[in-house]
């Protein structure tokens, strides 16, 4: 009896722990029009449209939500853009009406307690224009307890990463959709492909986005492909373990390697064990997608660090 009394305090005690952790978390998104620029060779400014939490800014991917599990997270979305845009955080809101210029609208996500994860926020409108235009981000949520674990009981990490990958078709797409045009979606050839926004020289040189670490730490790399084409990263240094798929935890053991494939609209975290030292590109496989306007090494790269 006194066991089982033991063991209801103490459930009852770490009910109340998670109860007492979770929180209400406020953010607001403005959707704006503005531009994006690839410096470097091959680079150029392109007309973009995004979400920012800074109003008349525009950012692209749109800023980084966080939140732990068991929070209810209000997004106020305000469109100070000229045409109808949405928000649909994938796996988590189902709501994709139209946010009329000059409206605004509040979504809220209360997150339970398996929510753990890495999701794709974007506007799904427009025949997918107004994605491709940079109206898209990454929401992130913790374990409750907001430590350094995937989720409750998953594998630990010093510190993780979120990368973003996308692609851009500047003359047929960006150039025709930014001066109020009619885009033949039936034509798609990006020429600018995109590390977190950045072209692969800044992204190499990117605190946020480099692999950065000392000897024997541990990176959770968070990848999104929030682009129309289907990417294969590529590590150097070390293989990596793929710990969770569209959402979907993997048992151990991981499955290991040096190269995964996302398609478009797809997510996976992969852990990385830093154990040599030295500098380490990570690349896209596809040649194009390593290119700005054919200029190599500017896609989707970015630098492994480890010392």
């Amino acid at each position: 009896m006194k066991r089982l009394v033991q063991s209801t305090i103490g459930l009852l005690l770490a009910g109340l722990a998670s109860i007492a952790s979770a929180a209400t978390v406020n953010y607001t998104l403005y959707i704006s029009a503005g531009s994006i620029t690839v410096n470097g060779t091959g680079g150029t400014t392109m007309s973009a449209w995004g979400y920012s939490d800074v109003a008349g800014t525009t950012k692209v991917p749109g800023p980084l939500l966080t939140a732990n599990e068991g929070d209810t997270v209000n997004i106020t979305v305000v469109n100070n853009h000229n045409i109808n845009h949405n928000f649909v955080a994938q796996g988590l809101t189902t709501d994709a009406t139209a946010i009329a210029p000059g409206g605004n609208k509040v979504y809220t996500i209360n997150l339970g307690s398996n929510s753990a994860g890495t999701y794709l926020y974007s506007d799904t409108l427009n025949s997918n224009i107004n994605r491709e235009m940079g109206m898209y981000g990454v929401l992130k949520v913790k374990p409750a307890d907001g430590g350094n674990t995937a989720w409750t009981g998953g594998p630990a990490y010093t510190f993780d990463r979120v990368w973003v990958v996308s692609e851009m078709d500047k003359p047929r797409w960006n150039d025709v959709a930014g001066a109020g045009g009619t885009v033949n979606t039936g034509v798609y050839k990006p020429n600018y492909f995109l590390m977190n926004g950045k072209g692969g020289f800044d992204a190499m040189h990117d605190a946020a986005t480099t692999v950065d670490g000392l000897l024997g730490q541990t990176a959770l790399i968070r990848i999104v492909n929030a682009g129309q084409q289907s990417s294969s990263l590529h590590f150097h240094g070390n293989h990596f373990k793929v710990i969770k798929s569209n959402g979907v935890a993997q048992s151990a053991p991981y499955l290991e390697g040096d190269v995964i494939n996302l398609p478009p609209m797809s997510t996976a975290e992969v852990t990385y064990y830093l154990n040599q030292l030295g500098d380490y590109p990570m690349h896209v496989h596809t040649a194009q997608q390593e290119t700005a306007n054919g200029v190599y090494l500017n896609g989707v790269a970015t630098m492994i660090i480890m010392k």
